[in-house]
């Protein structure tokens, strides 16, 4: 099974559920013939750095895919506390939070699966979804997911990026596509659920980004520990 199932359940008692198929189509062109909202074109706010060419891809990737979810939350505020429950093919996740970091976590998830060059980069991620993840627990199994791609291309005769300056180089590309992503999810969002949940990803690609070294030493303490 490759489904993963987001739902959320409000205090009057209302439930919203999403299904994310992480072996769905990388086909970006395979909405062409749909009707979706404007905000979701290729061409509006285009990322810098997409490869895509607008006149064979009609919309974004990642906006198309947000587009439904952005509209359901588009009047909820980001401090709203819900109940969130998450279920894998292995395992089941709870967690009381609020609408934002709800919607971060189903985000991220959306975006490493999805069909966007870029972001698509993250799709290991996907593979061992974490739901709720600290910013600590992402930044490990970013840098972990990393080095053992390192290890293995190192097996195979190809040499490996000890000093991750690959995975610094890729935080860049992430945080001009999630800056642009953010700029299309406020044209569809009256409120900041939606808004801070991308916000978000913003901030931690702007810290690896900005600094890989900094960010490891987070997980210094922790790893001194054993092995």
């Amino acid at each position: 099974m490759s489904q993963i199932i987001y739902r959320l359940e409000r205090s009057d008692g209302s439930e919203w559920c999403y299904r994310v198929d992480i072996h769905r189509s990388r086909d970006p062109a395979r909405h062409n013939d749909e009707a979706h909202p404007d905000w979701t074109r290729l061409e509006c706010r285009q990322c810098e750095n997409c490869p895509l060419d607008a006149r064979t891809v009609e919309y974004c990737p990642a906006a198309i895919e947000f587009a439904d979810i952005a509209r359901h939350f588009a009047d909820s505020p980001s401090v709203e506390r819900i109940r969130g429950r998450v279920d894998a093919p292995a395992r089941s996740y709870l967690k009381e939070c609020d609408v934002q970091e709800f919607l971060r976590s189903l985000f991220g998830l959306i975006m490493a699966s999805g069909a966007c060059p870029i972001l698509s980069r993250l799709r290991p991620l996907a593979e061992f979804h974490l739901p709720f993840a600290t910013l600590e627990e992402t930044l490990y199994r970013m840098a972990g997911t990393y080095l053992v791609r390192q290890y293995l291309d190192r097996r195979e005769g190809e040499a490996p990026d000890w000093d991750m300056e690959g995975l610094q180089e890729l935080h860049r590309e992430l945080n001009t596509v999630n800056r642009a992503l953010m700029q299309r999810i406020r044209l569809a969002s009256r409120r900041d659920a939606n808004i801070n949940a991308m916000q978000n990803f913003v901030s931690i690609t702007t810290i690896v980004e900005m600094d890989i070294d900094a960010s490891m030493n987070q997980l210094l303490g922790t790893l001194r520990q054993g092995l």
